[in-house]
């Protein structure tokens, strides 16, 4: 079953380097099947009372692929790149 990941973008760091990252995320992604559904938008807020900057929405196959993307000693240098950028959470969600 596929797995969503939801990324929660709650503050931008340095707009250059996390336009650098963004540059080379779906690459990154795409080496575990992963897409992304949804680049960086602001969202929303239908209830509560949460307001991200931002959100992104990616797909995997699996959770066992989204857990392989994360912690993929190849992609090291990209996540340490998104996080000098972005300060996000990122959340799977599928079985």
């Amino acid at each position: 079953m596929a797995c969503i990941a939801v990324g929660i973008i709650r503050q931008m760091k340095d707009e250059a380097v996390f336009s650098e990252y963004r540059a080379v995320a779906a690459e990154a992604l795409s080496k575990h099947g992963g897409t992304i559904l949804i680049p960086p938008s602001p969202p929303t807020v239908l209830d509560g009372e949460d307001a991200p900057a931002a959100v992104v929405i990616l797909e995997f196959p699996d959770k066992e692929s989204a857990e392989a993307w994360r912690n993929d000693p190849e992609l090291a240098s990209v996540h340490d790149q998104r996080n000098a950028g972005v300060h996000m959470d990122i959340l799977a969600v599928g079985l």
